[in-house]
């Protein structure tokens, strides 16, 4: 009986010693209840469907980026969102109505100026129909166009902030490529390759003269300084191609990469007789306007289909 005594005995003792060792305050300091997740927050995250965010997603990039329209083989380029707002706002324009009436495919603050949104509502020259042309079978443009262009016409008159929700600055962009050309023996147009590859050159042609046409925002075509240009067989390593000079021009007017007619003011003449027969030659040109440092047309980074299309081949 005396060892149960003791047990009994000893157990409350043992929960008053445990409790007078035990800290006041949670054991674990992040159980403080001020430390606690403040719960979801509740704010609405839906994008708003006028914000450039919002036209992307809705618009741009299911609709107008289709295989063959505005994929990166036209321009506005709408494959991602950043190309899509550099392509567009303060961005040169190549369609214009009869009276000259626009200067930019987005000019932020004023909708009736801007050509994207002019083209979703009227044909402007009376030839290039109205966008977009051609529609996938699960669009819903039709269903919701009206919408959609309102939405357009007030990211627009709303200052057509960026992703980030910037104002837009006007810089003085790089000089841009209109088409290339070649003729041979100064006066025969030479075609080029299915898709707008590279210019075919006869083996055995003896002159071959390629016209270049690139155009700047603020300066004059005929104003470009440094003009130079390099060849290189490889699609990518120009370091050790020779940079030659470019000739400046009386303008040719012919037509353009965008199927529109544009002045080459730039050219070069060589003899293309040493290139074996199946040779590409790749071109690249340099030239250099007011503000930027000097341009390289096209660069590294342009698509392939840019690369093939400054280039000619032997056949």
């Amino acid at each position: 009986m005396r060892s149960y005594n003791y047990i009994l005995i000893l157990v409350p003792l043992l929960g008053i010693l445990l409790g007078s060792c035990k800290k006041e305050g949670p054991l674990n300091p992040y159980d403080d209840p001020s430390l606690q997740d403040p719960g979801v927050n509740k704010t609405d995250t839906e994008v708003d469907p006028e914000s450039f965010i919002g036209l992307y997603q809705n618009i741009f990039q299911p609709t107008c980026a289709n295989s063959g329209c505005h994929d990166g083989t036209f321009e506005p380029d709408f494959r991602t969102i950043e190309s899509s707002f550099n392509t567009l706002v303060y961005h040169d324009i190549i369609k214009n109505d009869v009276a000259g009436t626009y200067a930019y495919r987005v000019l932020p603050g004023n909708a009736d100026k801007s050509v994207l949104y002019q083209r979703l509502v009227t044909d402007i020259d009376g030839q290039s129909g109205i966008m977009p042309l051609s529609l996938e079978p699960d669009s819903d443009w039709e269903a919701k166009s009206a919408t959609y262009i309102n939405n357009i016409k007030n990211w627009i008159n709303n200052g057509a902030l960026d992703m980030f929700g910037n104002a837009p600055q006007l810089t003085n962009l790089e000089p841009e490529m209109q088409g290339v050309v070649g003729f041979s023996g100064g006066s025969q147009m030479l075609d080029r390759a299915p898709g707008k590859g590279p210019i075919q050159v006869p083996a055995g042609t003896s002159q071959l003269t390629i016209w270049i046409s690139v155009q700047d925002a603020e300066t004059a075509t005929n104003a470009l300084t440094y003009n130079k240009y390099k060849l290189s067989e490889e699609i990518f390593n120009f370091e050790e191609a020779t940079e030659q000079s470019l000739d400046l021009q009386t303008p040719m007017n012919e037509t353009g990469y965008f199927d529109e007619p544009v002045d080459y003011f730039h050219s070069f003449t060589i003899d293309p007789s040493a290139y074996p027969a199946e040779t590409t030659v790749f071109i690249r040109v340099y030239i250099q306007d007011d503000e930027n440092d000097v341009t390289e047309i096209p660069k590294d980074g342009s698509a392939e289909y840019i690369l093939k299309y400054f280039a000619f081949e032997i056949i």
